[in-house]
């Protein structure tokens, strides 16, 4: 069975595809060099549909309906606008009672588009085009650290990285923040209280990567205009190793930030990378990969959320637990005891060797 993978490399390719999920028009092109913000591709939508009944206001049946139009799909009307009547002794007729495009018919029943919204996809890191995908999108790559995260709060940005390491062993506390320079993307162990998540809003950071987050400042972090990540979990902890070891060596760099919310179909998740210069890496990284005995997961079930343990078996078939879910399932080696878990709520946890070419 394949699974999640969380990464957190030192130094890799990465490639991540930014596409629109209907036809618009891509606004970069191949080898240009693209920040976070940046538009890759937008597409317009109607705000609204309206549907305008025809059939009953001229009472006939719905398949005579298209003989008696007076304007056709794709047209354009204003508020008033004849639709549609019937000429004679008695006549009858339908007016548009707004303004938008009549883009066809159903069941009887005029189709409006009204208003218009525009739908943009992001570059959400500091990169390159590497091709452009015509109508859709384009695939973005660049070389450097990696470090994935379990939440994020939906914002894209970037800034000068500040490393918080007193945070490592103690939570961030109000006041911790009077240092930290307008702009910075702060690194910390933890954030456990509200007041410390309403002085990074007045701070007006380009970005928060934390190890854990109390759940209850989830709504708090959303309403950020900037990235927030949580690398480990939800609830209290200290920092692992991959923030302790990956992070403070970059302290100063420059690090892009797109805290998406987790995409259980595609497995990317909120991430943070630091382009570094390199002579060459392998190949890029895979969102999904095989589960195998031996390899670190991180386990999301209640008595182990956001913990880190080791794969010792994986039963065949189906298993049955206790909630009524029936899955695949896996045992975990983890705080000196073993759990059995849906293979679904793992997560591969890769902490990547440097790759760099000698």
């Amino acid at each position: 069975m394949y699974v999640t993978s969380a990464r957190a490399a030192p130094l890799t390719m990465i490639q991540r595809v930014r596409r629109l999920a209907i036809p618009g028009e891509v606004q970069v092109n191949e080898g240009q060099q693209v920040q976070p913000r940046d538009v890759i591709a937008e597409a317009s939508l109607p705000s609204e549909i309206l549907m305008v009944e025809i059939a009953d206001g001229l009472g006939v049946d719905s398949a005579a309906v298209r003989e008696l139009l007076v304007r056709k799909p794709g047209e354009y009307l204003h508020r008033g606008d004849m639709i549609a009547q019937i000429s004679g002794t008695f006549p009858r007729l339908v007016r548009s009672p707004v303004d938008g495009r009549f883009s066809g018919l159903h069941q009887g029943k005029a189709v409006f588009e009204v208003g218009e919204r525009t739908i943009q996809i992001l570059a959400g890191m500091l990169g390159t085009v590497q091709s452009v995908i015509p109508e859709y999108g384009a695939v973005l790559s660049t070389t450097g650290l990696l470090l994935q995260g379990v939440w994020g709060n939906g914002a894209v940005g970037m800034g000068a990285l500040q490393v918080m390491r007193e945070t490592w062993s103690t939570p961030l506390e109000a006041g911790m923040l009077a240092d930290v320079e307008e702009g910075a993307v702060l690194a910390a162990g933890a954030c456990l209280e509200g007041q410390v998540m309403a002085e990074c809003g007045v701070h007006a950071l380009g970005g928060l990567i934390v190890g854990w987050l109390a759940p209850g400042l989830i709504p708090a972090a959303k309403a950020l205009p900037f990235p927030v990540i949580v690398v480990q979990g939800l609830g209290a902890g200290g920092p692992g190793p991959s923030m302790l070891e990956l992070l403070s060596p970059q302290a100063g760099k420059l690090v892009s930030l797109n805290a998406s919310e987790t995409d259980r179909l595609t497995g990317l998740r909120p991430e943070a990378i630091i382009p570094l210069d390199t002579g060459g890496v392998a190949g890029a990284l895979n969102v999904r990969e095989a589960l195998q005995a031996g390899q670190q997961v991180r386990v999301y079930v209640d008595q182990a959320w956001g913990l880190v343990g080791e794969v010792v078996a994986l039963p065949e078939g189906i298993t049955r637990f206790e909630s009524g879910v029936e899955a695949p399932a896996a045992e975990i080696q983890i705080n000196g005891g073993r759990l059995t878990v849906p293979r679904g709520n793992l997560i591969i946890v890769n902490e990547e060797d440097d790759q760099s070419a000698d």
